[in-house]
């Protein structure tokens, strides 16, 4: 179905397996890229607001669809994800994350869906938390119990990298600025691998910086090779916003999601 296609093109962004946070790290006198400041600046760097609102250029593509369409992306933090998506100037569908659920509006066909937030994990086998879905958005990192973490410098980056018997997990940032550029998380038990990667910073208040361009590679058993590009504009942040999902009379329950 053309409007599931299109909500796949923003919530296949939450698509990851379940993020751990970081614990908090002391850091005293140790080199600039060590482990253990590498990931104090990844925790530091983390985008911390209260509301969001973004504009975004969609790109989704698989094997067999590729299509392109513009969302408006409202989010309250640790409560809910909103989003509309638009082609050619008309909301094809709607989309309500919160904790427990996903709620989607087919506005072509007039129908509607509700399901559990485990039917991420039931249907696409990856497993999603509303942590790692808004951590996503935020373009924050998403951190995995992999053991100790170890540094390097790779070219123009600084590349923190753990690796634990389910999970491989890499992070690459940039030595002249400290933000993150990259993520790479590879599921060694199923064969599940995302690549992440992050551009074009800008300033938002309180001097933090985000990530107005991301661009996700998803290979898996269940989804094959998957591409999602999103192009922030018109960032606005810690200004309340609508996210009511008020479902019409007149549209019908169906499952048409799963198809």
């Amino acid at each position: 179905m053309y409007s599931k296609k299109i909500l796949i093109a923003v919530l296949a962004i939450g698509l990851l397996a379940s993020c751990k946070t970081a614990k908090k790290t002391n850091v005293g006198k140790i080199n600039k890229n060590s482990p253990e400041l590498l990931l104090k600046t990844l925790q530091t760097n983390q985008v911390n607001v209260n509301w969001l609102e973004g504009r975004a250029k969609i790109d989704f593509s698989d094997a067999k669809t590729s299509i392109g369409a513009t969302a408006t992306i409202r989010i309250k933090k640790d409560s809910v994800i909103w989003a509309s998506v638009r082609k050619l100037g008309f909301e094809v569908a709607r989309a309500l994350v919160t904790k427990d659920s996903v709620y989607i509006m087919d506005r072509i066909n007039n129908e509607y869906d509700v399901k559990g937030l485990d039917y991420l994990q039931r249907t696409y086998n990856l497993p999603a938390d509303f942590a790692s879905v808004q951590a996503i958005f935020l373009g924050n990192p998403i951190f995995f119990n992999t053991g100790d973490l170890q540094s390097e410098t790779a070219g123009s980056n600084y590349h923190l990298y753990g690796k634990s018997t389910t999970m491989d997990a890499h992070y690459w940032l940039d030595q002249n600025t400290l933000q993150l550029g990259q993520m790479r998380f590879k599921d060694l038990q199923d064969n599940r691998e995302v690549n992440i990667k992050l551009e074009d910073y800008q300033s938002l208040a309180n001097n933090q910086k985000f990530s107005y361009l991301r661009k996700l590679e998803l290979n898996s058993r269940q989804t094959g090779a998957v591409k999602v590009e999103m192009q922030f504009s018109q960032l606005d942040i810690n200004s309340p916003k609508d996210v009511r999902f008020e479902i019409p009379n007149r549209y019908t329950r169906s499952n048409s999601f799963d198809d």
